[in-house]
Order: C-alpha cells, then structure tokens, then sequence
C-alpha cells in the first residue's frame, strides 16, 4: 500500500500548530512532515485512522487530499450508517447463527439486526468501518469452523442461489463426472485412471488444500493438512484408489465432530470457573432476579444462609454468622447486624437471611479479583506442557522422514520389489500429524485450574499446580499463637503420606514433639531460611502472613493459606487458599497429581496407538487407509475427552 499526501490547514494558533505535528510524528504510518504558518503537510497510509486525533485538537480542521498537486478537501462527515449483508460458510446448525445474533443485538454498534432464515443471511445496519472483522472475531469465539463473508450489494433470493449453491453443485457435477470416467476407465488400467482419481482426490481436498496453503505460508511446512493431502495422493499412487476417497471424505467430515469434542471440553472448564452473575435484589419489598452487573450502588441483595456475598455492602436488616476467612483470614465465624461491613467472598454461615445494601460495583468485588488472578495461570506453559512439545516436536519430523523415505525412496530405487511400501508411507504420513495429546495436555492443565477453583483454591501461575509434583520438601509453616486442632493433625498425616519429606514449622503457644515428622518449635524467619536450605529440594512451602513473604519466594512452590486479606502475601505466592477448610492444602496436591497422571496417560495411550499402528502398516501392508483415519480421529476425540475428566 503506498503512502498518499494530506494537508492540515486552518490551524489557528501557534500552540496548535506545535500540538499537531508532535501527535502526528508519534504516528509510525505519518512520514515527511513538513509544517507551514497555518498548515502541515504529511505522508500517511490511511488517513481515517488520524482523523480522531485531528478532530479531538480542532473539529474546524480542514484536511485535504494533495493528488498530481491539486488539493482535494476529505470528508469529515459523521460515519454514515449503512447497510450490511453477510452470508455464513461451513455452516452445519443454525444455532451459532442465533447465539452470534443474540449477542450482536445487545451491542449498540449494530441496529435492525435480522435473519432471513430461508436464505440464510444475516442483516444488519451499522455505522462501523470493520464490522466484517468484529462479527469474524465474535463467530470465532462461538464456532471457530464457521466462516462469515460480506455481501456487498442488495441480495435477492436468486442472488444467494448463486452464491451458496450454484457453485456448490458445479463442483459436485464435474466431481461426479471425473468419478464415473475414473471408474469406468479403471478396467483398461492406462494412465488415465490413476490421473482421474487423482483428480479427484484434489476436487475432494479443496478446502485440505486451501488449509495447506495457508499453513505454507505462515512457514507451518509439516502442517497436517499438507501431510495428509500427500499421504491421499499416496494412496493413490498405490493404487487403493476408493479407500483413499473415503479415507480423504472421513478426514473432513471430522473438522466438526472434533470441534463439537473440544467445544463440549472448553464449556466444562468455563463452567467450573464461572463466576456468580445474578443475585437476588429487593426492590419495593418484592424480590427479582438481576445480572450482578446490573446492580447499582445504594441497592439492597438478599443473602441467604449458604450463600456467598458478591458485592461489597452493609447491612440493612438481619442478624447471622459470617465466615470472612477469605478477607481476614480468620477461622472463627462474625455475628453481623444491621450496619456491620460485608465484603464479597464472605459467606453467611447462620441460619438468618441478611439485606445488604451494596456500596460498591460488581466489578471492583474480590469476586473479580479472584478471577483476574485465576486468568493469568494459563499464560504461562507448565512444564508437562513443554515435555510433550518436545516430544511433538521430535515425533512429526521423524515419522515424516520415514514415511517419504518409504513412499519415495524405497521405490525409487526397485519399484517391483518396494511399490507396496508407497501405501505405508501413506500410513506413516497420516499417524505423522502433531501428536493428539499435545492439545490435550494444555486443556488438562485448564482443567486443573478449573477444578482447584471449584474447591477455593486459585492458581496464581500454571508453574505452581503442575510444579508441585516435582517437590522432594513439604514444609508446613503453622498458625501464630494457635493451638494444634485435630484438623490440623488430620492434615499432617496426609501430607507425610504424600511421599515426600513433611516438614513442620511450629510457631504456636506449645511446643510440638512428633517422632513422625520433622518440627521445628519456634524458629526465627533467619532460621527458617536456613534450615530450608539444607532441606532437599525442590521445597513446596505453606505459609499465610506477611512474615512468611521471604520464604514464599524462596521456595520452589508458595502456597498462602490465609486468603485475600493480604495483597503482599497474594502477589507473592503461586498458589492462594481462599477457604477456611484446612483440607484444600491436602486437595492441592491431589489436584496436581491427578492433573499430572491424566496427561501421562494421554499422552503414554497417544505414542502406544502410533506404534501400534506403525507395526501393524509394517507387517501388513494392505490396512485400509480409512481405518487409520478413523483411529486417529477417535484417539483425538478421546484423549481430548479424557483431559477434563477432573472435572467430572
């Protein structure tokens, strides 16, 4: 795209004049800025991305188009609504459409949304300038497999028949034809007969073909679309030319059945982190339910006994207990009446229900702030993750290699003697693609994630759940001042039958003597450090206060039990308990180490059923293409099943 020249004149004072030209130079896309008494004269790419910035300075600006040194004055009018047309691709249920349009029709920046459902087009009018781009981003998130295209002019019934499907029956028309000489010419086994059904392999793989292309040029040169398309015209070339068509129609009918799989796999973790989004308000002593985000501040909310507080508030009539472990770390339940302080994430424990009049927003409550913490888990990859990458990585390249080496090579060199081997190498370049439990193992850490947020247990970073399996030292930093509860006891005895060394830090009123396990009575933080680094490493340590911040981070895994109600102390553990129940210390570790198992199973089932398959394509060189697709397929579809499984 090559740069245009624009004039800014009218510019009405000097201060003015030095204001533009500094916002228009912090502008990668402006260029050669030259600037006059009145005016400034400026490359740029696209102008319509300035013109916010030039009419926030002055909307009496004039800006003009400089084209064969004539200027020609741009439209600074208002964006202009007008009409939108957008037919869908890929398009299995129309369920997606609706759920996509009820969305739209909460956002303002569209209006008259509707959908002719005979002809299957989405209308809409819309001021914006990348409504294509916004309706392809939210459809994304709905069903990646679908894609929407734009319409530019007035669509008629007779206009979508020859867009949809006018198209559509051309390419099966002259597929059926190359079919029916591809059969008819198989008795005369000349050239034509492998040229015909290899054509009509490329007429089946046109959208594998497109995807391929696509991975080319994003520099994805073993991508499965490119592999799987060689490994059909391999089957062709051997001469299993009906296999291969259904081999190649099996393949593609897939793309929906494993994006309903992961669908129904992504819903189950967002229904395990979903977040509290309606309550109950009191409005004219009657009761209705709200969106949480509709609540405003002076409102009343009934909380019941059992019931969470999700907004901030004081309250207005009632009395009952309150466990606010999750802000104050304390285990011993508030008795609250009318005007006493709620915070979200405070839990009404009594038998009484409470009126609290909110103070605040729901989205300034903890409940958000648990949820901002929990997001960042899945940023960083968990070392399972890197493991199975790594075998990926290694898996594709060599399985590649040796399926060319079969399918080319071998007959190459003697092809009477190694012709056969062109449909192992086929086999090979199939069971070749990115190994299933690669995308399996990053939905299991999700899931673990997932699962500890169910029991109050929030994974400040993936390094920390999945790194806890690594830990050789449990060090277990007690209450200050608190006596031992049989909880507590509880707690220990799992903890030193986790298969690591249990180590107790005893700041309490008595001093603990255990032959079991290994206790330090009343240690300094200096002490502490020191004797954690004489300890065998790597050390999960568990801790709460702010005294406890230095040994948070020197350990291997932080884990803080005492909540939300220290900032500091959250900041710097991996792993925070939001629940007064002792037992999710013990629940962490159980997590990770199922998380963990779950992804060595996929991932042990996964190189089994490879190598099953490799054996079997050796030592029997007639299986059917198709097969194998469909147990690659299947294996996909369960090891992505089996990754949520924690959930269940």
């Amino acid at each position: 795209m090559t740069k245009k020249t624009f004039e800014i004149s009218n510019i009405q004072s000097t201060e003015e004049l030095n204001h533009l030209s500094l916002k228009l130079n912090e502008k990668e896309q402006v260029s050669h800025i030259k600037i006059g008494k009145d005016s400034i004269v400026f490359y740029c790419l696209d102008i319509d991305a300035l013109l916010s910035l030039i009419q926030s300075i002055n909307k009496d600006l004039i800006v003009k188009e400089v084209v064969d040194g004539k200027k020609r004055q741009y439209d600074f009018a208002q964006k202009k609504e007008r009409s939108y047309y957008f037919m869908f691709k890929n398009m299995i249920t129309e369920d997606d459409i609706y759920v996509l349009i009820e969305r739209i029709e909460k956002d303002d920046r569209y209006q008259n949304v509707r959908y002719d459902a005979q002809n299957k087009l989405l209308l809409l009018t819309s001021s914006q300038r990348d409504v294509l781009s916004l309706l392809r981003k939210e459809l994304f998130k709905i069903n990646p497999s679908i894609e929407i295209i734009e319409h530019h002019r007035p669509i008629r019934s007779q206009d979508v028949f020859n867009e949809k499907y006018l198209h559509t029956y051309i390419r099966i028309g002259i597929l059926l034809v190359v079919i029916a000489l591809a059969l008819v010419t198989s008795r005369d086994q000349s050239f034509m007969t492998p040229f015909l059904w290899l054509l009509t392999v490329i007429l089946l793989g046109i959208p594998l073909l497109r995807n391929a292309w696509r991975d080319i040029m994003s520099k994805k040169i073993l991508s499965e679309s490119l592999l799987i398309f060689i490994a059909m015209v391999f089957g062709v070339i051997s001469g299993a030319y009906i296999e291969t068509c259904i081999a190649l129609g099996i393949y593609e009918l897939s793309t929906p059945f494993l994006n309903k799989v992961l669908e129904h796999s992504l819903h189950k973790i967002d229904t395990a982190v979903e977040m509290p989004e309606t309550g109950i308000r009191i409005k004219d002593e009657e009761e209705e339910e709200v969106s949480l985000y509709d609540v405003e501040i002076g409102d009343i909310l009934l909380v019941r006994p059992g019931d969470t507080v999700s907004i901030p508030g004081i309250v207005e009539k009632g009395v009952s207990e309150m466990s606010t472990y999750t802000n104050t770390s304390t285990y011993t339940p508030v008795v609250v009446k009318k005007g006493s302080l709620l915070h979200s994430g405070d839990v009404n424990v009594g038998e009484m229900p409470l009126f609290v009049k909110v103070n605040e927003t729901y989205k300034s409550s903890n409940y958000m702030n648990l949820m901002n913490i929990a997001s960042v888990a899945p940023v960083y990859e968990s070392k399972t993750e890197k493991y199975t990458k790594i075998l990926a990585k290694f898996y594709t390249p060599v399985m590649v290699v040796l399926g060319l080496f079969l399918g080319i090579v071998l007959p190459i060199i003697n092809f009477e003697d190694y012709s056969s081997f062109i449909h192992v190498g086929a086999i090979l370049l199939i069971i070749s693609g990115a190994l299933s439990s690669d995308q399996a193992t990053s939905l299991g850490m999700l899931a673990g994630f997932a699962k500890a947020f169910q029991n109050g247990i929030v994974v400040e970073s993936s390094l920390g759940l999945d790194s806890i399996n690594a830990a050789q030292t449990i060090v277990y930093d007690r209450f200050d001042g608190v006596e031992v509860t049989n909880e507590e006891l509880n707690l220990f005895k799992k903890l030193s039958h986790m298969g690591r060394t249990f180590v107790i830090y005893n700041d309490g009123p008595v001093a603990l003597e255990d032959d079991q396990y290994q206790i330090y009575n009343n240690l300094t933080n200096e002490e502490k450090m020191q004797k954690m680094d004489e300890m065998v490493s790597p050390v999960v340590y568990i801790g709460d206060t702010f005294k406890d911040i230095e040994l948070l981070q020197k350990s291997y895994v932080g884990i803080s039990r005492g909540g939300l109600a220290d900032p500091k102390v959250v900041e710097n553990s991996d792993i925070v308990l939001i629940d007064a129940n002792l037992n999710r210390v013990y629940e962490t570790f159980v997590i990770a180490r199922k998380m963990r198992t779950i992804a060595i199973a996929n991932n042990i089932l996964t190189v089994s059923m490879k190598v099953i398959m490799l054996i079997v394509a050796l030592s029997w060189h007639l299986v059917p293409l198709w097969l194998i697709v469909l147990i690659e397929i299947l294996l996909k579809a369960f090891v992505i099943r089996n990754s949520t499984c924690i959930l269940e």
